[in-house]
């Protein structure tokens, strides 16, 4: 790599224009000496792509639109890094240029379309999707599109979409089994083959589903099959069926409510969801859910009574004591807190995702308490082979002091998983403390390669500026 580098960096003194930084680290492509810089600085940028550096990829492709402003390539090249980067703003600026330089229009619209999903503007993103489909052949758009028809309940035009898509490559299981799905809602023998073919975990529940006895019943199995499997857009479709053809089923109401929260349909969830409550009092599932909702809207004390409520009706759950403990301290009742998450720890001992969600609930409240550590090894000790969970470890170590352990669970963190963003960006914090600014920054610039969520991002790119 390092030598890659070299070879890179002589040709580019050999060029009339100022070396592109982080060339020190480039992939281990060579090229033929080259009078030309632009070139060089696109290879150059597509080695670091290659090896996810993209901060170091933006700055050369940034470095190609100084040596040829005029041309759409570089433009194109940025706009497809940060469609993987996930930064959608700053894709539609570059692809915006791209086009305005004579970019091919296909690829134009489908960088559209990509961006304007990631930003959840699925009229737009349909809407460039189509424009792309238009002009080229283009199966990444098409996956796209068939989102985006769910997303906006065209659920004949979704299912011809992924039809299509099922056509061109049978062994695609995740059009697949969405085909599947939406055959299922009307006719489930034509629906069964696809299933069996995608043999997805999702696919095998939605034949458990269709096991179920005819009418809402299987409906309702299906929408919280797509719930269980992170497609609140597919649930919504069975389960409005479920809702026309039994007005009164509490359940497929709130099911159908959590479904439209998940789409970011707050208020068609929040109707559904206290329809649900007004048709059944005693549910604890329509309780959980609507109190969850308000507790998700930071509204504790209306989702107060519907927590309690469903406890009442169904104590052994150890989600619903959890969510009284998050109940309480947004309520600033913390010792009342502690009592439920204990509850729900008590309840689900063996269960990661109850450990974790607690010991992410005492990072964030409680920075540097010896709660998180505790919580954060109990975790560990039931995950020993997760590095999300060394991760946790590691970071509530670090806000606690204890800059060795700290070091010993981030290391083991990316042991196991080397592009884990957040463990680099703990192991920066850690290295600061330490005084090791050139390992810090090297290790932030590693962070703000590989992550992909905002959030964090905006993080790193605060310690990379020195911010505290």
């Amino acid at each position: 790599m390092l030598l890659a580098g070299g070879l890179l960096l002589a040709l580019l003194a050999a060029c009339a224009t100022p070396p592109v930084p982080y060339l020190l680290n480039a992939g281990d492509a060579l090229l033929p000496p080259s009078p030309d810089p632009f070139p060089v600085l696109l290879a150059l940028g597509d080695a670091y792509v290659a090896d996810q550096e993209r901060t170091a990829a933006e700055a050369a492709y940034r470095q190609a639109v100084t040596v040829r402003p005029e041309s759409p390539e570089p433009y194109l090249r940025l706009a497809r890094l940060y469609r993987d980067w996930n930064r959608p703003q700053e894709g539609l600026d570059a692809v915006a240029r791209a086009g305005e330089r004579g970019a091919d229009p296909g690829e134009v619209a489908s960088l559209r379309s990509a961006f304007y999903a990631a930003q959840g503007d699925w009229a737009r993103a349909v809407g460039e999707g189509e424009k792309a489909l238009a002009l080229r052949d283009d199966r990444e758009a098409l996956r796209l599109v068939a989102r985006g028809y769910l997303h906006l309940e065209r659920e004949e035009a979704a299912r011809a979409a992924y039809q299509t898509l099922a056509e061109r490559d049978p062994a695609d299981a995740a059009s697949r089994e969405r085909l599947g799905f939406l055959l299922a809602l009307a006719d489930p023998i034509a629906a069964r083959p696809h299933l069996q073919a995608a043999a997805t975990p999702f696919a095998k529940a939605l034949l458990a589903a269709l096991e179920e006895r005819e009418g809402v019943d299987r409906l309702a199995r299906l929408g919280q099959a797509a719930l269980a499997h992170g497609e609140p857009a597919l649930a919504v479709r069975a389960l409005r069926r479920a809702v026309a053809l039994a007005p009164d089923f509490a359940d497929a109401h709130a099911l159908l409510g959590y479904a439209l929260e998940g789409m970011g349909r707050y208020e068609a969830a929040r109707a559904h969801l206290e329809t649900a409550v007004r048709l059944a009092p005693d549910s604890p599932l329509a309780r959980s859910l609507l109190g969850l909702y308000f507790l998700n809207r930071g509204d504790p004390g209306a989702a107060r009574p519907h927590l309690e409520a469903a406890y009442d009706r169904d104590p052994e759950n150890p989600a619903l004591a959890l969510y009284l403990g998050f109940l309480y301290a947004d309520l600033g009742q913390y010792t009342v807190a502690d009592l439920w998450l204990g509850e729900a720890t008590r309840l689900a001992p063996e269960d990661p995702k109850i450990r974790e969600a607690v010991a992410r609930f005492y990072l964030d409240r409680f920075p540097g308490d010896a709660r998180s550590v505790a919580a954060a090894r109990a975790l560990v000790r039931l995950t020993p082979d997760s590095a999300s969970a060394h991760a946790l470890l590691g970071r509530a170590l670090l806000l606690a002091g204890d800059l060795t352990g700290a070091e010993e669970a981030l290391r083991k963190a990316l042991e196991l998983a080397p592009d884990l963003a957040v463990a680099h960006y703990d192991r920066g914090r850690l290295y600061t403390l330490q005084g090791q600014e050139e390992a810090a920054r090297a290790e932030f610039t590693r962070a703000l390669d590989l992550s992909t969520d905002p959030g964090l991002r905006k993080e790193i790119e605060n310690a990379l500026a020195g911010g505290p």
